[in-house]
């Protein structure tokens, strides 16, 4: 059965059991930034670019994995809305690249299943590019259009169905963020995790005189540049049913303060939120040292500091205290080093152990917090 776009242009090749790269090409829409912006951005990568394709690269495993191993899931899909030409012009490897050798490397470990892509570029240049570097890859199934990602929301949602699928919205700014046709795919897609390059600094300069621009990234009225992100995450978990998204701040330069853009994954399952977690901690390599792995007792002594801080007066899991450090303090610390923390803290008497259960997991007080 052909597939059509909605000017009627078929896809080829159609059929989702073959290998190849299906092309849709739809009138380009007029660019949120210049095109000279876009030229200067994809000739090298930056810092605060390496973190988000850091972060994508080092989820992809463990998503697939943990989202592909019931024995019904024969596929999963990585959807990249503003995916740009592939590749940077010095050589480093964009966000279809690190997709693309990702699907290839699950076909060639012989998984279970197979990662399909689907692709979406406006700009004829770097389309041509995106296409050039997806027909390097021949054993992976990409889908790419030419085209807005928001007039791609039904072509997603058809050839993903009932599949699990990880979505990267990686906008040039606020721009070109949609909040309601983002939040439309995300509803409609069953099993769906989210990663969106959330460019809140922008609101300062654009809340006098593009209000309009904001409140269409952000879903409406009635935000403030200084929490833009909280509305988003807020009305993006209410009108999605994610749970609450992780946000990963990222600045200019190493330890610098001028913010660039919020990394934020929203999900529907407590553990893509310690998966992302521990791939962004474990990205910094002073984390864990030794062969054995131990954490270092200035990490564990950090890591009480943030466990005191989070506590509740109810009692409280382990678990779930730790699932609430993923999402609030995203990358602090790997959660062997917050399991780690706890053990000492109840080692050391500064908690109790309640040995009622609930479930499987045991109940942690605080001795200063106890009734």
């Amino acid at each position: 059965m052909s597939r059509k776009g909605g000017c009627g242009l078929p896809l080829r090749p159609c059929a989702l059991s073959s290998v190849g790269v299906a092309t849709l090409v739809l009138r380009p829409h007029a660019a949120g930034v210049t095109a000279k912006h876009r030229a200067d951005f994809f000739r090298g990568v930056q810092r605060h670019s390496q973190i988000k394709l850091r972060a994508l690269e080092r989820y992809l495993p463990p998503w697939s994995a943990k989202v592909g191993s019931p024995q019904d899931v024969q596929r999963v899909w990585v959807v990249d809305g503003f995916a740009g030409p592939g590749a940077y012009e010095s050589g480093e490897a964009g966000s279809p690249r690190i997709v693309l050798e990702h699907a290839e490397a699950a076909v060639q470990l012989g998984r279970s299943y197979l990662v399909s892509a689907f692709f979406v570029e406006k700009q004829q240049k770097s389309f041509r590019r995106l296409r050039e570097e997806c027909n390097r890859h021949p054993q992976v199934q990409a889908v790419c259009a030419q085209a807005d990602f928001w007039s791609q929301t039904d072509r997603v949602v058809e050839f993903v169905g009932d599949d699990p699928a990880l979505v990267f919205v990686d906008p040039f700014g606020l721009a070109d963020l949609k909040f309601e046709p983002l939040a439309e795919l995300c509803t409609r897609l069953r099993n769906v995790d989210l990663i969106v390059n959330f460019a809140s600094p922008a609101a300062k300069r654009l809340e006098k005189g593009y209000e309009a621009l904001v409140s269409s990234a952000v879903g409406g009225p009635g935000w403030k540049a200084d929490t833009l992100t909280q509305t988003f995450c807020e009305r993006l978990a209410k009108k999605c049913r994610f749970l609450r998204p992780a946000v990963l701040p990222v600045t200019t330069s190493i330890g610098g303060r001028r913010r660039k853009y919020d990394l934020i994954l929203a999900s529907r399952h407590p553990d893509a939120y310690i998966l992302w977690n521990d791939e962004i901690a474990s990205s910094d390599r002073t984390i864990l040292d030794g062969d054995d792995r131990e954490p270092r007792q200035e990490l564990l002594d950090d890591a009480k500091i943030l466990l005191r801080s989070t506590v509740q007066t109810e009692p409280f899991t382990r678990d779930e205290l730790i699932e609430r450090i993923c999402i609030r303090e995203c990358g602090s610390f790997h959660t062997r080093v917050l399991r780690a923390a706890v053990k000492a803290m109840v080692h050391d008497g500064e908690w109790r152990r309640d040995e009622g259960n609930v479930g499987t997991a045991h109940m942690w007080v605080g001795t200063a917090r106890m009734w």
